[in-house]
């Protein structure tokens, strides 16, 4: 890639890792709740679903999309349900005395996630499609599409996820984080919008 397309690319993905999103909802309400040490297995599956998702797409699935249309549609349905859950498990946060009920996304939760959600897959078939070279740098351009968003994406999960560990102490009267948590929850279903309406 030409260092144009470096930068171009990098504002891109500032702006995408960094703008409000399933994962950036999620990530600020586990902050909330459950603290940041408590958030890093969902940060690093974020991450790392996210940057293989890159890869593959970069070799292939992007094509896939665009060839079967249908695949795209179905995961948008699994993906428009398993956020609606979500929503639901955020909105009722905080609400249960029994701790197991409430807890932050695993690992492998987080990075499956990303499979199916709709932003994410939007921003990589976008980039994949746009900043890729032909096929003599294929290769050389997803490294550095995968570096790049390596570093935003670290750098906006953990933004998004001290974010709620500062409101924290706001939060501290059930009656807040509740609140909060309900909010959160609404964000995240408004962020629905644009995927059932395209």
């Amino acid at each position: 890639m030409e260092w144009s397309s470096i930068s171009s690319f990098t504002i891109f993905a500032l702006v995408a890792a960094f703008s409000p999103g399933p994962n950036n909802i999620m990530l600020a309400a586990s902050g909330a709740n459950f603290g940041f040490r408590s958030t890093i297995p969902h940060i690093t599956g974020i991450c790392i679903g996210f940057c293989l998702l890159v890869f593959a797409a970069g070799y292939g699935i992007s094509g896939l999309f665009i060839e079967f249309p249908k695949i795209y549609s179905l995961l948008k349905v699994i993906s428009v349900i398993f956020l609606i859950y979500l929503a639901w498990k955020i909105g009722s946060a905080g609400q249960s005395s029994k701790r197991e009920h409430n807890r932050p996304l695993r690992f492998w939760q987080a990075a499956l996630f990303q499979l199916v959600n709709p932003k994410v897959i939007s921003v990589i078939i976008s980039s994949v499609t746009t900043y890729t070279g032909d096929a003599k740098v294929l290769s050389q351009s997803i490294v550095t599409l995968v570096l790049i968003f390596a570093i935003v994406t670290l750098g906006a999960t953990c933004t998004w996820t001290a974010f709620g560990v500062s409101i924290r102490n706001i939060l501290s009267k059930k009656k807040l984080l509740r609140s909060f948590n309900v909010l959160m929850a609404i964000l995240l279903l408004i962020s629905l919008i644009p995927v059932t309406i395209l």
